[in-house]
């Protein structure tokens, strides 16, 4: 197992502690609050990070439907827009 493997395991624990804690359980993206096929969306592509701490920045991170997730891989604009209405990026 690589140094990115392991720091992307652990960030995911720290992740999902934070948003429980944090009451966020649904997907972010507006207007749709699904529970099902959940996974992190980072403001950049994983690779550009290089700790467990910037992965698991909260400002980095959205919790976000497949759906979504697929949507906003391809429309960073908009990825950049809903980052500065929900993280104040």
């Amino acid at each position: 197992m690589n140094n990115r493997t392991i720091w992307n395991r652990e960030a995911n624990k720290i992740l999902k502690n934070k948003f429980e804690r944090l009451g966020i359980t649904r997907c972010e993206y507006p207007n749709c609050g699904s529970t099902s096929g959940l996974t992190w969306c980072h403001l950049k592509k994983r690779r550009y990070y290089n700790s467990v701490e910037e992965l698991s920045d909260f400002k980095e991170v959205l919790l976000i439907c497949l759906k979504h997730h697929q949507f906003l891989e391809v429309n960073q604009t908009e990825l950049k827009e809903l980052f500065k209405t929900l993280r104040d990026n």
